[in-house]
């Protein structure tokens, strides 16, 4: 579904846009730019929220880690 909208841009924007993409092409490339910029905005945020996440569980895989360290020693020469 596409909706129409306004915006508002610099004349000096517009007037260098114009130069480079046909003004019937305009709204698909606006809609390709915010897609793109979206996406940078979601992969940022999924990053800050496995490294809180990764950050948050440390302590408890170092424990885990260290209950399991006999086992994995075991039957090993010394």
């Amino acid at each position: 579904m596409t909706l129409r909208t306004t915006v508002y841009l610099d004349e000096n924007v517009l007037e260098r846009l114009h130069r480079y993409i046909p003004r019937r092409s305009f709204s698909q490339l606006v809609n390709e730019l915010l897609a793109m910029k979206l996406a940078e905005l979601e992969q940022a945020i999924l990053e800050t929220e496995m490294r809180e996440g990764y950050l948050a569980t440390r302590q408890e895989r170092t424990e885990f880690a260290q209950e399991w360290q006999a086992v994995d020693n075991e039957g090993w020469p010394v």
